[in-house]
């Protein structure tokens, strides 16, 4: 058994160390997830002014600000007790900024986070048995997705076309959320009771403007094809297997053609999702379309034991069909993104907040567990001789602690909210995959999860954009800070990596007593709980083959690519927390403490 260690995981947003154990056939056959940030955010909100909240919690990710400050203002419109006050008019430019967030954060993880590890120097390898055309295929895919200062054996590799053109969009993107939220990141706009800038017919004009440029830069470069085409026959398609047949038909002519002149260019037809939905599957790939070689994603980051995983979607967006105001515990109710708690065997059931539950057994926090957020507590452990991350499976080993559902692990983010929904090609290619044998969930489906959701939230700006948001609406209504007096609320929502909750109490003096985040990372990285069942990134890890494409050239520790897709698949985030920790203090027996401040 050798143990391969990645302290940190690069191309991620935070600190974040995985340990796993390997065995002699290139097997992972154990995984310790560590986040390695102590986030003390709660503890800063207590005893402040709850109005405070919205401002503040966004200081936890600098990715996706926008889904901390909505979710903090429906926790404190919770508690003040006026959702249903709300004006339309600023829930649409919540709807706006929150879609606008996502898209941005979903567009930098698949272009500048996750696509380059296409280019790791073990896939020249593994495409060169594929003679000239993996040759060809190779060297496309480097002209496409190598990312900057990039060298393979000392040879410096230009940053792809795909890849700069994306960084571009994401400017575009920043620019179009700062125009209606004041900056970004940590944007101004959102307060409790609405939001603070009207957009004019001008701002609506430039959004409308943005919005053409980045449909140009998917028709070109991510598709392919008209988006509309696209999503007529995926996300509209009057089944999943339609769906299905769709995309594999389309692959099937693109394929035809480039493998006798093995072009696979976008000149040729090829867009980016092109590349991934061909080459990333075995079954897509090899099984179905007869290419010589593949990825084999689909065969990685799989869960073995379905009563041990569960996937978890809150809902988010506000149905504003109907007028102002909104209830704080029924989101994906109407809107597009449905609230539901899917098991492992993919029974969908109604969702209920009151059923999860925190535990900190395999974390540095005191403690015992299983407590609702509303009743939990972040204290983490004072004796800095605690803090070991090579402990091993049966000690504490993270920071990061371990949200269950009735008790099961849950994955959330993309794939979750596309499994909630029913979204044709995502479930589509899940039944393809549980027909030909293999496990319906895997590091395959959750990047092309997350790309249709891109898609998806695209067409539907625009028509908030343009259909639903009037200029000369109401945008606030007014608050009574009494109101808050010995009262509770709860924020329920979905950032770009998926369910984010905020959990507020406030005291007769209507300060915070106590306030709890429960956010995307700290779902899908939480460590084992007091039953042992590993959280979904351990789970996803363990059964992965270690090297490039199943291990195809061997076993090679040294370059772990079976580790890197799985873990970053799920898009990682445990950045920009805050952990101030003072380590000159001690305690009477002359032992080190910490000291949080």
């Amino acid at each position: 058994m050798t143990n391969v260690t990645i302290d940190p995981l690069t191309r991620i947003q935070g600190h974040f160390r995985l340990s796993t154990e390997v065995n002699e056939n290139g097997v992972i056959t154990d995984a310790q997830s560590s986040g390695m940030l102590f986030r003390g955010l709660e503890r800063i909100l207590v005893n402040r002014d709850p109005r405070d909240a919205a401002r503040i919690t966004q200081r936890v990710c600098g990715v996706c600000p926008t889904a901390h400050a909505i979710t903090s203002a429906n926790a404190l419109e919770d508690l003040f007790g006026i959702a249903d006050q709300i004006p339309k008019d600023a829930l649409v430019t919540r709807n706006i900024m929150q879609s606008l967030n996502m898209i941005d954060s979903h567009a930098t993880h698949t272009y500048a986070l996750w696509l380059p590890d296409l280019v790791n120097p073990a896939y020249r390898d593994v495409f060169a048995t594929a003679d000239n055309m993996g040759t060809m295929l190779w060297r496309e895919l480097l002209h496409r997705f190598a990312p900057l200062s990039y060298k393979i054996d000392g040879i410096s590799i230009p940053p792809g076309q795909a890849y700069v053109n994306a960084i571009k969009e994401k400017r575009r993107l920043h620019g179009s959320i700062a125009l209606i939220a004041g900056k970004m990141p940590h944007q101004m706009s959102t307060i409790f009771g609405g939001v603070t800038y009207k957009p004019t017919v001008a701002d609506i004009g430039k959004l409308t403007y943005y919005h053409q440029q980045l449909m140009d830069f998917v028709d070109k470069y991510t598709l392919g094809i008209d988006h509309s085409t696209w999503l007529d026959n995926t996300y509209r398609a009057s089944s999943p297997q339609r769906a299905v047949e769709f995309v594999t038909g389309h692959l099937q002519e693109l394929t035809e053609s480039s493998m006798s002149s093995n072009d696979f260019s976008y000149s040729a037809g090829w867009g980016d999702i092109d590349m991934l939905l061909a080459f990333g599957s075995e079954t897509i790939g090899e099984d179905i379309l007869g290419l010589p070689v593949s990825f084999k994603f689909d065969r990685t980051g799989t869960y073995s034991d379905p009563a041990n995983i569960g996937f978890l979607s809150y809902g988010a967006y506000y149905d504003v069909e109907n007028g102002d105001g909104y209830d704080p515990l029924k989101f994906g109710q109407n809107s597009f993104h449905k609230a539901a708690f899917i098991t492992g065997s993919l029974e969908h059931k109604k969702f209920d907040h009151m059923k999860i539950t925190e535990e900190v057994s395999h974390s540095f926090y005191t403690g015992e567990g299983d407590d609702h957020p509303f009743d939990g507590d972040t204290e983490p452990v004072r004796n800095a001789d605690e803090i070991d991350y090579h402990g091993g499976s049966q000690s504490k080993y993270t920071w990061i602690k371990a949200p269950r559902y009735e008790g099961v692990p849950c994955e959330v983010g993309p794939i979750a909210r596309m499994i909630a929904m029913q979204e044709p090609l995502t479930t589509g290619l899940m039944n393809t995959f549980s027909d030909n044998g293999h496990p319906a969930v895997n590091t395959y489906i959750r990047m092309v999860a997350r790309v249709q959701e891109m898609l998806i939230l695209l067409e539907r700006l625009i028509q908030w954009v343009t259909s639903d948001l009037d200029p000369d609406g109401r945008f606030s209504v007014p608050i009574d800070m009494s109101m808050a007096k010995d009262s509770q609320g709860v924020g329920l929502w979905e950032g770009a990596r998926g369910a984010l909750g905020h959990w507020i109490k406030t005291g007769t003096d209507s300060k915070v007593s106590k306030y709890q985040m429960v956010v995307p990372t700290t779902w899908n990285a939480s460590p084992r709980d007091s039953n042992g069942i590993p959280g979904p990134i351990e789970q996803a890890l363990i059964g992965t083959k270690v090297s490039a494409a199943e291990n195809m050239l061997g076993i090679d520790n040294s370059n772990p690519t079976g580790i890197l897709h799985t873990s970053r698949a799920y898009d990682p985030c445990i950045a920009c927390a805050v952990h101030t920790i003072d380590l000159r203090q001690k305690d009477g027996k002359g032992e080190r403490v910490f000291d949080i401040v």
